[in-house]
């Protein structure tokens, strides 16, 4: 069980080993907040250990951060898990190549959690495959979750036990709502097949290697997927449970049955089916209890979910995001899981992976489930509805246009949008706040200023009066984004000398150069972010030398970036005389190379 802290998996996952860099790396998850994905790349390339919120502060280590990650990073989440971010942000632009909404063939949901990075050696050029088979999602959620890490090298035969992670890899982009360019469905049919010929090794304790398992992929088919057919006893953990999933786990004719899980799911159960469960726990309330230091309001809670079952002294784990349902197991949902086993043993004994060891750490965060109130039937079919609302709107044929309207830009969405009855449905673009919203039938049309646009689009769905709207972001197609709109994007973060300066020591000598000085705990200052080594005119010519000769391809940025900053006297303010003569230098002698 991991302490609820979304980057102690994230950012592990994805962090090079020593003599290694970050090629490439998939990340799946049904829920997804974009301020994360935002910081993640930060936290990874930069090797910080600061929070996420934290490095969100300073947009320059964002932008130089998605620089630097560009195209290495892809996400792929279900269509109606975006949630709406509580921060409005243009950074939010750099995140639509990276970011893919995909529906699941079986009319459920896009439910795994599983993160592969590829890494690839310095030196030799060697491939190391890292996978993440976790409960968690990519949220700011404060949940306790559990996850399963292993690495290894691509092998010369097929391994037949990650044959379905590679097969889940390679049918993303087949799931996705808006086809995917060429070479990013290439580079997963890829990174594909070496998982297919890669072994990854089970944790120790656990014998051999780990067995990988995807359900629903082909949609629902046949009988429920049963992880347990037979067992001496069996722990499950799940925080969303109904009588189809746990009749499966009974089926096993166990006469030793656990069950941790929460208590609104566990009251919602019909009655009589908790009868063959002989143990019932859920968390206690101080296990549940936010950090003071956190005053935002985050989910919490049980969110691991996994399955032990022994038998004859061994043990066998499942670990992944599969909740105990009828959706989860029969199919209709996409689930990833990871299977292993070893010998059982017991709680005092040293070695051993039984549920007795588990349950050891666990059982003092628990108390016995005593039963409550059944939900509220209307205050369900309420919700029901609105989300029923969401997924018309999410399946309708829409689009975001952009056109230029003098100085700024007119943002409009065009299509026919559903109008379930009792449902009003409020759309803005995300880079605004809520308030700009309009309520459909309105003309959802706004003026923009460039740096705004954007094809992500929020909406609010409200229902009855009492009933919690339903939010979240779309991402359409969009038409008319012009190019330059990252640039301008970049003069809203670079907007002082101190910001050109710090940014310039970004693209000459990378994010290990901007981070100098700002560690743990340090004061999220963008403009004395670069101050480590003085920047002056000799040191930016040295700089500029030695990146001209070792990687031109940066130079390439600190042109568009000194070009676009000059073309106006607002931008020219912010580039220093002795900048302006050092570059031309530099870049007349570049211009005067390329001749040649």
């Amino acid at each position: 069980m991991l302490s609820p802290d979304a980057r102690q998996v994230a950012t592990e996952v994805l962090r090079p080993p020593a003599g290694y860099t970050l090629d490439r790396t998939v990340l799946t998850s049904y829920s997804l907040d974009l301020e994360v994905v935002l910081a993640l790349p930060l936290a990874v390339l930069a090797q910080s250990d600061r929070g996420v919120e934290e490095l969100l502060e300073d947009p320059l280590l964002l932008l130089e951060a998605l620089r630097e990650a560009s195209g290495r990073v892809q996400v792929f989440v279900d269509a109606s898990g975006i949630a709406l971010p509580r921060v409005q942000r243009e950074l939010y632009a750099a995140l639509e190549a990276s970011v893919h909404p995909v529906r699941a063939p079986g009319q459920g949901v896009f439910h795994p959690k599983v993160w592969v990075a590829r890494f690839t050696g310095e030196q030799d050029g060697r491939v190391l495959l890292r996978v993440a088979v976790a409960s968690r999602n990519l949220t700011f959620d404060r949940s306790w979750d559990v996850a399963l890490v292993s690495e290894a090298e691509p092998g010369a035969e097929a391994e037949p036990g990650s044959e379905p992670l590679a097969a889940l890899v390679r049918d993303l982009p087949g799931l996705a709502v808006q086809p995917l360019a060429r070479p990013l469905t290439e580079g997963q049919a890829s990174l594909a097949e070496e998982l297919g010929r890669t072994r990854f090794p089970a944790p120790e304790g656990f014998d051999g290697a780990i067995n990988f398992h995807v359900l629903g992929l082909g949609g629902p088919g046949g009988a429920p997927w049963r992880p347990v057919t037979e067992a001496d006893r069996v722990l499950a953990v799940a925080p969303f449970v109904d009588r189809h999933g746990l009749h499966t786990l009974a089926a096993s004719g166990s006469g030793s049955l656990a069950l941790i899980g929460r208590d609104e799911a566990l009251d919602a159960l019909p009655e009589g089916t908790l009868a063959p469960w002989e143990d019932v726990q859920v968390l206690q309330e101080t296990a549940l209890e936010e950090p003071q230091e956190d005053t935002g309001r985050r989910p919490a809670g049980l969110h691991a979910k996994l399955i032990a079952a022994e038998r004859g002294g061994r043990a066998h784990w499942w670990v992944g995001s599969a909740n105990l349902t009828h959706a989860a197991l029969s199919g209709r949902n996409v689930e990833v899981l990871a299977s292993l086993a070893g010998e059982a043993g017991s709680a005092e004994a040293e070695h051993g992976v039984g549920i007795d060891r588990f349950r050891a750490g666990l059982d003092k965060l628990c108390t016995p489930y005593e039963p409550g109130e059944a939900p509220a039937d209307g205050e369900a079919e309420a919700r029901r509805a609105l989300e029923r609302a969401r997924d018309e709107l999410l399946q309708a044929d829409l689009a975001v246009h952009c056109e230029a309207y003098g100085s700024e830009w007119r943002w409009r969405l065009a299509g026919e949008l559903p109008e379930p009855e009792g449902v009003a449905i409020d759309l803005w673009p995300v880079t605004l706040p809520l308030e700009q919203a309009r309520t459909w039938p309105a003309e959802p049309a706004w003026t923009l200023p460039l740096e705004r646009l954007t094809a992500f689009v929020a909406f609010r769905l409200r229902g009855e009066e009492g009933a919690d709207p339903v939010t979240g972001v779309a991402k359409l197609p969009a038409h008319g984004l012009p190019e330059e709109r990252m640039r301008r994007i970049l003069r809203t973060v670079i907007n002082t000398p101190e910001r050109l300066l710090a940014f310039l020591r970004a693209l000459l000598g990378g994010l290990d150069e901007l981070m100098e000085g700002v560690g743990e705990g340090a004061t999220a200052d963008p403009d004395s972010l670069g101050r480590g080594r003085a920047l002056e005119a000799e040191t930016l010519l040295e700089d500029l030398l030695r990146t001209a000769a070792r990687d031109p391809e940066r130079l390439d940025v600190v042109r568009h970036v000194i070009t676009d900053l000059m073309a106006d006297e607002e931008g020219r303010a912010v580039v220093p005389e002795q900048v302006r003569a050092i570059w031309r230098a530099v870049d007349e002698a570049l211009q005067g190379e390329a001749r040649r």
